[in-house]
């Protein structure tokens, strides 16, 4: 099964991981699983609300950028 891993990280994540998980919902992606990387309780709980279809990999508010991506690409 493919995978689309995601990592939205940094000042602007309020902005962006809505919009991209409204896109997501609005375009699935068959057959594919999509894992979110979310860094912080905001992201967390914007990305269970927002998309309940992918999968969620809580990280501690405070996670560096290249650990957030080594997570995801871990997964």
């Amino acid at each position: 099964m493919p995978e689309l891993s995601v990592i939205v990280h940094g000042p602007n994540t309020q902005d962006h991981l809505t919009g991209l998980l409204d896109s997501l919902t609005a375009h699935p992606l068959p057959d594919t699983e999509v894992v979110v990387a979310a860094v912080g309780d905001w992201a967390r709980e914007t990305a269970r609300r927002h998309a309940p279809h992918v999968q969620v990999l809580p990280l501690p508010d405070g996670t560096p950028d290249a650990t957030a991506r080594a997570a995801g690409a871990a997964r």
